[in-house]
């Protein structure tokens, strides 16, 4: 795990392309409201 993300830290605000290929930041996504990101690995 990179020493910049850590539990309780704050997520970087990532920058992905959208389906239009038009680049999004999450925080324009959010609108201000907060967001919780999860990892998970294998299946439910």
């Amino acid at each position: 795990m990179r020493e910049t993300l850590q539990p309780g830290s704050e997520f970087p605000d990532i920058e992905l392309p959208d389906q239009d290929e038009a680049r999004r930041k999450l925080s324009d996504l959010m609108g201000g409201f907060h967001a919780i990101v999860v990892f998970s690995r294998g299946y439910y």
